[in-house]
């Protein structure tokens, strides 16, 4: 599709206009600002997931932490990798703590808790240890590296659990999974499958510079709309957004 055009932003602010109410009411998703650690274990985790299975694996993560005087809420790679290497090995903590879903449905394919421990360990050689050290990079324009490194790891070629983990560090971002892209082509009046994710994410950016919105913000209304979630804090609070979840 190539840049979004200024009628294709204009349509996609008509539809969030028409769809998705006030966005001072807009749910806000919740993240880890303090954690790199959870940050990196609920994006890696959430692909293709019920997210009730993330919750149960963070809570299993935050227990571990805290049976040993640990602090889940601000720990970051260093203390994620020391978890993976007390239990024996990414296949170990899978067991403890993780689950044994694998990072793609190719044969063969490693577990999710390969992908954690690859992550945590190219995140440290750059510098980026912290959900603070993650926002100040994003800040210097200094995320390049940290991408690559991320992308190159078991089944996150896509980047989508890249983006999401920046959402949850509090980096302002789209993360243009299934649902996103879905609303955004029907929006935008392109066929079904005639948009990139890439794309739908330019546009929501853009419909968000357009309107003043926080693109973060705009990106979770869109989901929860287009997966039949509540969008405004009127209705009952909800399940934050998780990429793919089946169960939309």
């Amino acid at each position: 599709m190539g840049e979004p055009v200024y009628s294709e932003v204009i349509a996609l602010t008509s539809a969030c206009d028409r769809d998705l109410g006030n966005p001072v009411l807009w749910f806000e998703p919740d993240g880890y600002p303090s954690s790199l650690a959870l940050c990196i274990i609920d994006s890696i985790y959430s692909t293709g997931a019920h997210y009730s299975s993330v919750t149960k694996i963070v809570h299993r993560y935050r227990t571990y932490r805290s049976e040993r005087g640990g602090d889940a809420n601000t720990d970051g790679v260093d203390e994620l990798r020391a978890t993976v290497d007390d239990l024996g090995g990414p296949d170990k903590w899978a067991t403890a703590i993780g689950n044994r879903r694998p990072t793609s449905t190719a044969e063969n394919a490693p577990l999710k808790s390969v992908a954690i421990a690859e992550i945590v360990a190219l995140l440290a050689s750059l510098g980026i240890k912290t959900a603070a050290d993650l926002r100040a990079a994003a800040n210097d324009g200094g995320l390049e590296a940290a991408k690559d490194a991320w992308q190159s790891t078991p089944g996150q070629r896509s980047g989508i659990t890249w983006e999401y983990a920046l959402m949850l560090a509090g980096v302002p971002g789209v993360k243009a999974d299934r649902m996103v892209t879905r609303y955004v082509t029907r929006a935008v009046g392109v066929p079904e499958d005639g948009l990139a994710p890439v794309d739908a994410a330019r546009l929501v950016k853009q419909a968000a510079d357009l309107k003043g919105w926080n693109v973060t913000h705009l990106d979770h209304a869109i989901w929860r709309y287009e997966s039949g979630r509540p969008v405004n804090r009127d209705g009952d609070p909800d399940d934050t957004k998780t990429p793919d979840d089946p169960s939309s």
